[in-house]
């Protein structure tokens, strides 16, 4: 019997396949956590948050969002008004498809862990676009990137880490307790309890809010 996993799986496994390779080099202690479960604060629609790929090293901590878009043109239309749309355009199509800001994402899952985690540690996210084919049309948050990126992106942290010494540098002991505070953050918290999170907020039904609230809600 053939399993075929999804595609945010496969880009997944791949994009922590390329952290490993992107950061090994540079740092001799490295521990790499995948699928995070955290819990949210109390009033979040969905009371847990999932982060693709945590990186711990000498330098802090790192979450990558991984997207498993491929083949495709990825823009964003600013607006005074509003936060930034995001687009995603496959190649050979003229017509796109509007997607969740990953940006954003990303931020708000950073923030509740700044939240759990000790003041003096560096934290840090990234939205990894790890399959081939995307291409970043416009000016992008520097905080999006491709593989290509991701040498890169594991020399500039080293380097900047070492240098600024705004946070302590961890020892391979400070690593693993750090891998294991985020363990202990998760807890008893599972893919299983997440996905069974993320049902219950789609089967809820809607409220219908006041239109004066419309705009704060967008």
């Amino acid at each position: 019997m053939t399993i075929v996993l999804p595609q945010s799986a496969v880009a997944a496994s791949l994009g922590v396949q390329q952290l490993a390779t992107a950061f090994s080099p540079a740092f001799s202690h490295l521990r790499i956590l995948r699928n995070l479960i955290i819990p949210m604060p109390s009033g979040c629609v969905v009371p847990t948050a999932r982060i693709d790929a945590v990186v711990v090293c000498e330098t802090g901590v790192y979450l990558f969002e991984i997207k498993a878009w491929r083949n495709a043109f990825v823009y964003r239309k600013k607006s005074d008004e509003a936060p930034p749309r995001w687009f995603l355009r496959l190649q050979g199509c003229t017509r796109a498809r509007e997607v969740k800001d990953p940006a954003w994402q990303g931020g708000r899952k950073t923030t509740q862990l700044r939240s759990l985690l000790p003041d003096d540690l560096r934290l840090q996210y990234f939205v990894l676009l790890p399959c081939e084919g995307v291409e970043l049309e416009g000016v992008m948050p520097a905080a999006v990137i491709t593989q290509q990126d991701l040498p890169y992106i594991a020399r500039l942290v080293r380097n900047n880490g070492r240098t600024a010494r705004t946070y302590p540098l961890l020892d391979a002991q400070a690593v693993d307790r750090t891998v294991q505070r985020l363990l202990e953050i998760q807890g008893d918290l599972s893919l299983e309890t997440h996905a069974q999170n993320c049902r219950e907020r789609i089967e809820r039904p809607a409220v219908a809010w006041p239109a004066v609230n419309a705009m704060g809600l967008q």
